[in-house]
């Protein structure tokens, strides 16, 4: 492999594609950067239990696929489902009816015996009163969000993933550093510190002086611009 890799390899055979591909126990496809399944997998959609719509939709370029990979493989998914599923069955949902019913009749029995609204117990029975619909909306987002935040976390050194620093932060820790600053020059290399990403602090003075130098020879940075004194007659 180290053959193929330097500046002076050959093209390489299809025999020999074939024999690194079963030493690294790949397919030829992955092996060549056709598709990032290592495996080959040769058994018939049918088997996943996938609908024709499904199938569609999956190979349409419509969704993200990988991020749907993703989101299957995250530990938490499986709870997701079964809370889904859960959800979707409405069995749970039932019994969380039966109880208020329970929990209602009993409140208006103490009701119909006088007992006020104010009443601790009679509070106590209609904050035991739980909507199902609420109860699942919550337990289900609760699931989806614990994905959601780990995905995206695994993903925040990507290089086109947002930064969670705006630039009006960047201009605030600025603005802090120069405040914090006893006199001009200091002053000055915060806010070359943050521009440049530096720490001059660390920086031998000689080496400080060298930087400026080749900044100010080299780059329009630290230049200031100078008006033209336009409408103004020269003398």
């Amino acid at each position: 492999m180290g053959n193929y890799e330097n500046d002076d390899y050959k093209e390489i055979t299809h025999k020999a594609i074939v024999i690194l591909a079963d030493f690294y126990g790949v397919s030829s496809d992955y092996l060549i950067g056709l598709t990032e399944n290592r495996e080959q997998h040769t058994f018939p959609v049918d088997e996943l239990g996938l609908d024709d719509e499904t199938v569609d939709l999956l190979k349409s370029g419509k969704l993200n696929v990988r991020l749907i990979c993703e989101m299957i493989k995250h530990p938490e998914f499986i709870n997701f489902l079964s809370d889904f599923e859960i959800y979707v069955d409405n069995i749970a949902a039932m019994h969380l009816r039966t109880m208020n019913k329970v929990i209602e009749d009993a409140r208006v029995r103490l009701q119909n015996n006088g007992v006020s609204d104010t009443d601790y117990y009679l509070k106590t029975l209609k904050t035991a009163s739980i909507s199902d619909d609420d109860y699942f909306s919550n337990l289900l987002s609760n699931d989806i969000s614990k994905i959601a935040k780990d995905i995206r976390d695994a993903h925040s050194e990507d290089s086109d993933t947002g930064n969670q620093k705006t630039p009006i932060d960047g201009v605030i820790e600025t603005m802090n550093d120069v405040k914090d600053c006893d006199n001009t020059t200091k002053a000055q290399w915060a806010i070359y510190s943050k521009k440049f990403q530096i720490n001059f602090n660390k920086m031998e003075e000689y080496e400080r002086d060298l930087f400026v130098d080749i900044i100010n020879r080299y780059s329009n940075v630290l230049k200031q611009v100078r008006g033209n004194g336009r409408g103004k007659k020269r003398k």
